[in-house]
């Protein structure tokens, strides 16, 4: 009996010791880092870690890697991991001990700019403008770019000035099936300056409660004659009742939030640049 305790102790000690060995590291590959189940490139791919992405390191192997990473040499070894979903390998070249913020890179020839704390749902984070005018961010689900710092890095133009502005969708329900609708039309807002904090950093806008009951408001106008031809004037009633963007039965939700940098050159030329942030469904 007094082994059996004996065994049973150390069962539970080695299982504690187990979990305390276990470590948390962070995924620093900006483009993602492939989970395999075996610790060599040509093992089978389990899936994708995102840049960021908190994972357990359960133990090292002791293969060894050198990556050529953009004429650098990145030095490691294979170490297995468990995610939430799989137990595998990564090459821990690209761990980081610390928390990572997910910041977003954004070269504007003159101008480097950092987005800073925003998870998106692709693996881009860093983003080439010098020949575009235009790219499209995907945000995360439950992430938003709202009270976010943007700072400015190796700045060569005479002035910055960054703008904002959403695209709402107002949506109904009512208790006839053929007048519920969802995305039921698009709206833009004006574009507003962005809050500078410091010469380099800038603060991206939040919609408050006051915007979204004036977006209703305007939005509303523009709608009633739609309003009219699929349910009926009577219909127009019910956003009478209207006190505030929680009520039934209009709903407001956020598509696309917009960036604009307009940037002066020190010959006063001037060129606009747009990031367009798409936001998931449910935000």
């Amino acid at each position: 009996m007094n082994n059996l305790k004996q065994i049973l102790a150390l069962v539970m000690l080695f299982s504690v010791t187990t979990i305390t060995a276990q470590q948390t590291a962070y995924v620093a590959a900006e483009s993602g880092l492939s989970l395999r189940d075996q610790p060599d490139v040509n093992g089978k791919m389990l899936s994708k870690l995102a840049y960021g992405q908190a994972i357990g390191v359960l133990e090292k192997t002791n293969h060894k890697l050198v990556v050529l990473d953009s004429g650098k040499k990145v030095s490691g070894e294979w170490v297995k991991v468990e995610t939430r979903n799989h137990i595998g390998y990564v090459f821990n070249g690209y761990l980081s001990p610390t928390k990572i913020s997910k910041t977003i890179r954004l070269d504007l020839d003159k101008l480097n700019v950092e987005i800073k704390n925003l998870a998106t749902s692709d693996y881009k984070r860093t983003h080439n403008l010098k020949q575009q005018d235009s790219i499209t961010i995907n945000v995360d689900l439950g992430a938003t770019p709202e009270r976010k710092q943007i700072v400015l890095v190796d700045n060569d133009y005479k002035h910055v000035s960054i703008f904002q502005r959403y695209e709402n969708s107002i949506s109904f329900m009512s208790a006839d099936a053929q007048c519920d609708s969802q995305d039921w039309k698009n709206f833009d807002s004006q574009w507003k300056p962005l809050k500078q904090n410091r010469s380099n950093t800038f603060e991206t806008l939040a919609y408050t409660e006051n915007d979204w009951k004036n977006f209703i408001d305007t939005s509303i106008e523009n709608l009633k004659t739609e309003v009219i031809d699929q349910c009926g004037a009577d219909w127009l009633d019910y956003f009478k009742t209207i006190k505030n963007v929680k009520d039934q039965p209009v709903g407001v939700a956020t598509n696309r939030v917009f960036l604009k940098f307009i940037l002066t050159d020190f010959e006063d030329n001037i060129t606009e640049k747009i990031i367009e942030f798409d936001m998931p469904k449910g935000c």
